[in-house]
């Protein structure tokens, strides 16, 4: 330190100025060390030190010289003010023996109103470090060390420390400068609920720590941050607040109460723990120049603060659809705590604002979000129809579902309602339950809009078309159409062809066809009961609904016996504006329809055939039901193919030609050997042979047999008539009668069950063909030219065997002699032209060695050894060797 003398002048003239008493005081003690003269220059500059003389007793915390440097680093131009100083200064002398661990101590600073109307003393708090042996504890004061202790003077004591104490400031920024406190003033702060713990009078806050935050699930927390829910940030926050301060030390052992600003009390217990409204008191004693903070280990939330499935849709990020239903008047399904409700709610990021209010009516889609009572997920079945909140008159004051899909593969499993996914975990808040969803929820459509829009559809929206249904039917309320598929409709073959022609009796037989699919009332798959049931059409007739499990069949209300009925519901539950849509494999023909022989022959288009019949003086078997017949109908193609435009003028050709197409009886199944055979109506001998030509049900072929010609015709389209039935008085007869037929159209038994026409109906079927079956006997030399040429054949190939036989026996014979030694000898007139010619195309004459060579066997073998040569032979013996093939022997 520099000059200090300089300062112990002054310091002396002001002791003798103010008279003091007392022989060595506070100031005597720092003034006289060098280390406190920073402390000095402050007090003198402050005009402190007569405040300290005047004191009987007092207690100084002094800061060294080097704890005002770090000061002055830390905080940087500000200059030392009163209120530091005295918040150093102690109203009575207190010993170190006399400290005990979070003990307050009141300071000399007062700050009016801020700690009541007594006008108290700012605290300070005391904390003595855990003691171990051998090693003294420390003391802190207000969170500066003790370096020297215990200077005692006349009107006090002097404890030296390391720091400069910094006095509270208000509760507000208590918190912001707390670590544990950062989060609660974050949410303070931003709701601007702070201006109350800024007043100049004393608060008590039990404040969560950030971790007791977490406690409190992170929905309700982003519902209190949100503006929304400021109001009720309002409530709870001031269910924290104590107007007062309560010190850990004012609160007595056993159970209290605490008035709070918010109005509800809280419950104080102090046993071995502290206790407020059963959260732990974690922290005590945060002072604050108005008040003081206790930190509790969660939230505590007042009883006026109720939780509803509005204020978690805020939480959740749902806050448009909360808003949309409240401005729809609908408030009740989301900010009712006593009313269940599982609510489907879209996102904010979901759709853009107001695009909801933008729709004809909102509220009906909206409603579409809400279903009645809680809905976990174990009641989740795919297929499963929701009954949700909106009641339309479309559906005669029913209510429209919502269809629940359920997608799983090995790593997860999606659930959809309406074909929009949502959270597979619930949030459950009070009786309700909310599910979010990446995308509002569409209605469903029109029926004629869904059946365009639906590929698999396309040929029922075709027949609504052509018959005008399709505006009849958009006026229709409480519907369900059991709609065959496109590939149903294609199915029908040439007998759809003749449905869409635009002439009268087509589009009255479409008409029907279409309205026997259609049914009034709801019937949606799971209200469907097992077994049979019957339901009437909008075209008068029965239909039949037959449930086995989860396969449905549905098809006509007088069907031949069979194990199942009619068409499989292949799509079920298509849900739409006005009722439910059901996917049919087949397309049901009613009973009062009547589609005969000519009708499909029509639908076929083989205008030349039909011609060829009305030649035939036959047509009345196209138009009446006392038999069946098959019909296969050359295209109009065919015909001009088949070059026939002269010979169709004759009466006897033309009449031969259309019965030699027609077989009596109903042929249903094509896939007979070549070799099975009908008869046709030209005679017995004239039969038709028919196979699948591919094996695969796809292609087949019918030719006449035992014909000239080996080419058949290919089938290319066909169709089935349909009678209408007879009345009930008539059915004996036809059943009678048609028990006759059974075997080729393949039915089972002919009991009656459940009221369902066992007999099988008459009618008859049309194959339309690609060629012209030409009539004409079978060719009997075509039979005696196929044996004639296997017999030549097999002469043929006796012969060429027989001299193979021949030629290799020689050969076999001529290397065996060979091999014995025997040769060949020439004839004369071979002799002859060899000697003749010894030069061009001649034998050269043979060497002596080489004929001596080639007679020493001969000789040999005749015993003769006499000169070692072979006699001359005689020609005649050479010519009868030669003859013979032999060699020549003596």
């Amino acid at each position: 330190m520099r000059h200090p003398r300089l300062y112990l002048l002054p310091v002396a003239l002001l002791a003798w100025a103010t008279c003091v008493v007392a022989s060595k005081t506070v100031i005597d003690l720092v003034s006289t060390d060098p280390g406190f003269s920073i402390l000095i220059k402050h007090l003198q500059k402050l005009r402190l030190i007569p405040f300290i003389n005047e004191r009987k007793t007092c207690t100084l915390f002094a800061p060294t010289n080097g704890a005002f440097s770090q000061w002055e680093k830390d905080n940087p131009g500000k200059r030392m003010d009163k209120e530091t100083l005295l918040y150093h200064i102690l109203w009575e002398s207190v010993l170190t023996q006399s400290f005990k661990d979070t003990m307050l101590l009141e300071t000399t600073l007062i700050r009016d109103g801020y700690l009541g109307d007594n006008n108290q003393g700012q605290l300070v708090a005391v904390s003595k470090g855990s003691w171990r042996p051998g090693r003294i504890g420390k003391i802190f004061v207000g969170g500066a060390e003790l370096l020297e202790k215990d200077w005692q003077a006349d009107n006090g004591v002097v404890h030296v420390v390391n720091r400069l104490m910094a006095p509270p400031v208000d509760l507000v920024e208590t918190m912001k400068k707390h670590p544990d406190l950062e989060f609660l003033y974050d949410i303070v702060h931003n709701a601007g609920l702070d201006d109350l713990l800024r007043k100049h009078r004393p608060f008590t806050v039990f404040a969560p720590s950030v971790e007791g935050f977490k406690k409190l699930n992170a929905i309700q927390v982003q519902y209190l941050r949100h503006e929304q829910g400021r109001q009720d940030l309002a409530i709870t926050f001031h269910h924290h607040i104590h107007r007062g301060a309560i010190y850990r030390k004012d609160i007595l052992p056993g159970t209290s109460s605490l008035s709070t600003v918010e109005g509800q009390d809280l419950m104080i217990n102090l046993d071995d723990k502290l206790l407020v409204d059963n959260a732990e008191v974690e922290k005590t004693d945060i002072l604050a120049s108005n008040g003081v903070i206790h930190v509790v280990s969660r939230p505590l939330l007042p009883s006026a603060l109720v939780w509803t499935a509005g204020k978690y849709l805020v939480g959740l990020n749902a806050t448009r659809f909360a808003d949309e239903l409240r401005q729809q008047g609908m408030s009740h399904y989301i900010d009712d705590p006593d009313v269940s409700y599982t609510i489907f709610a879209p996102r904010d990021d979901a759709y853009p604002p107001g695009s909801l209010s933008s729709l004809a009516d909102p509220g009906e889609i909206l409603r579409y979000h809400i279903v009645s009572g809680k809905k976990v997920l174990s009641d989740f079945k795919d297929g499963h129809l929701l009954e949700t909140e909106l009641i339309t008159e479309q559906l005669n004051g029913h209510a429209q579902r919502s269809k629940v899909g359920i997608k799983q593969d090995r790593r997860h499993t999606t659930i959809s309602l309406a074909g929009v996914e949502i959270k597979v975990e619930p949030v459950h808040v009070g009786k309700s339950l909310i599910y979010l969803l990446d995308r509002p929820l569409q209605l469903p459509l029109p029926l004629v809009k869904t059946m365009k829009s639906d590929e698999s559809l396309s040929g029922f929206a075709q027949a609504l078309s052509a018959t005008g249904l399709g505006r009849r039917l958009s006026d229709a309320r409480e519907v369900t159409v059991f709609a065959p598929s496109t590939a149903a409709w294609g199915n029908l073959g040439v007998v759809n062809d003749y449905l869409l022609l635009k002439e009268n009796s087509s589009l009255a037989a479409l008409e029907a066809v279409t309205r026997y699919a259609i049914v009034d009332g709801l019937y949606y798959t799971a209200d469907i009961k097992a077994g049979r049931t019957t339901l009437i059409t909008s075209e008068g007739s029965e239909l039949v609904v037959e449930k086995n499990g989860d396969n449905i069949h549905v098809g006509e209300g007088r069907l031949e016996r069979s194990d199942q009925v009619g068409g499989l519901v292949t799509r079920k539950d298509v849900l739409v504006e006005s009722g439910v849509v059901h996917t049919v494999s087949s397309v049901a023909l009613p009973p009062t329809l009547d589609i005969t022989l000519y009708n499909v022959l029509q639908g076929a288009g083989t205008k030349s055939f039909l011609k060829a019949f009305e030649t035939s003086n036959i047509t009345r078997i196209l138009t009446n039901w006392e038999k069946d017949y098959t019909l296969f109908a050359p295209t109009d193609e065919a015909f001009q193919k088949a070059d026939l435009e002269g010979a169709l003028t004759d009466l006897e050709f033309v009449a031969r030609l259309v019965r030699l197409h027609v077989i009596p009886g109903k042929v249903i199944l094509l896939e007979e050997d070549i070799r099975d055979d009908e008869a046709s109506m030209l005679n017995n001998d004239a039969r038709l042979s028919f196979r699948d030509v591919h094996r695969d049900g796809t292609t087949f072929g019918v030719r006449v047999k035992g014909a000239r010609s080996k080419k058949e015709a290919r089938v290319v389209a066909q169709g089935l008539a349909h009678p209408a039935w007879p009345d009930e008085e008539e059915q004996g007869t036809l059943t009678a009668r048609g028990q006759s037929r059974m075997r080729r159209q393949g039915t089972g038994s002919s009991d009656d069950t459940a009221g369902i026409m066992s007999a099988p109906r008459p009618g008859g079927v049309v194959y339309v063909i690609d060629r012209v079956l030409l009539p004409g006997d079978p060719d009997p030399l075509g039979e005696a030219w196929l044996w004639m040429s296997i017999a030549l054949l097999a002469l043929i190939g006796t012969t060429a065997l027989c001299g193979l036989t021949t030629v290799g026996l020689y050969a076999l014979i001529t290397e065996i002699r060979h091999l014995e030694g025997y040769d060949r000898v020439p004839t004369t007139d071979e002799e002859a032209a060899t000697e003749g010619d010894g030069s061009e195309g001649g034998v050269p004459p043979a060497q002596p060695a080489e004929a001596a060579a080639a007679s020493a066997p001969v000789a040999e073998e005749r015993g003769d050894h006499s000169e070692g040569r072979v006699p001359p032979v005689q020609p005649a013996e050479v010519a009868a060797a030669a003859a013979a093939g032999t060699p020549v022997a003596e």
